[in-house]
């Protein structure tokens, strides 16, 4: 690969996904600027030291997240990022931008907490009471930190539905689906069982007791004690 390229060398596992990825690193890095053309698909296949097929691939994926266009006459054409709000961009921004911007991402998931606690309160049908029920009886019985790191994504599904916001059920969903790959880099943030059960347990009681202010509380606490335990979770995994 050619030393000056801003582009990494890949492996060979899943190389369209890393083809994506070390394209969106560079034009985040601001290697190729929005509005310009990345170079053609031989220069680009060279410098990665990758067959045509697998940066084709690779391009394609790029264009499904709005990072690039391909426009005849002028190959692929650099979208600004700053400007797009597919997850698998947000994701790449966390990559790139490290812990500050998901600090950010986790200020709205807490933000959005009364409002899901308040609604679920509120609007929630008694017959959706066993599902909220049954997801808490999950994270409880969840035997690793990665099963209780799920049954928690669960319930938290469970529990937006219950307050009957599509709206919502939408808007929270893309936060959760903004940490794209990064899930295993928050797993230990789930070790101790102990602050989740509290927190979950504190919401659903909040929730079925039909307490409007009781649940826009636990749901904004819980969320904004779990993003503290992500943020360390993330940094020691990127320091290890």
């Amino acid at each position: 690969m050619n030393q000056s390229s801003p582009l990494r060398p890949l492996d060979r596992q899943r190389v369209d996904e890393q083809i994506a990825a070390s394209i969106a690193d560079a034009i985040l890095d601001g290697a190729f600027p929005p509005g310009s053309a990345l170079p053609p698909e031989r220069e680009l296949a060279e410098q990665l030291g990758v067959n045509r097929t697998s940066l084709r691939q690779g391009l394609a994926r790029l264009q499904q997240m709005g990072l690039i266009e391909a426009r005849h006459g002028s190959g692929n054409v650099v979208a600004d990022p700053q400007a797009l709000t597919h997850p698998a961009v947000v994701e790449a921004l966390v990559r790139k931008l490290g812990p500050e911007f998901l600090v950010e991402l986790f200020e709205i998931r807490a933000a959005l907490g009364p409002l899901i606690g308040r609604s679920a309160a509120r609007r929630g049908a008694p017959e959706d009471a066993g599902a909220l029920r049954a997801a808490l009886a999950a994270v409880r019985e969840a035997d690793s930190p990665a099963a209780r790191q799920a049954a928690d994504l669960a319930y938290f599904r469970v529990l937006i539905h219950h307050s009957g916001n599509r709206a919502l059920a939408l808007l929270y969903r893309w936060v959760e689906h903004a940490f794209g790959g990064r899930e295993h880099e928050l797993t230990a943030s789930y070790d101790d069982a102990a602050p989740v059960v509290a927190g979950l347990t504190a919401i659903t009681d909040a929730v079925l007791a039909g307490d409007e202010a009781a649940a826009a509380a636990a749901v904004e606490e819980y969320l904004r004690a779990s993003a503290q335990r992500m943020i360390l979770s993330y940094n020691r995994t990127r320091e290890t």
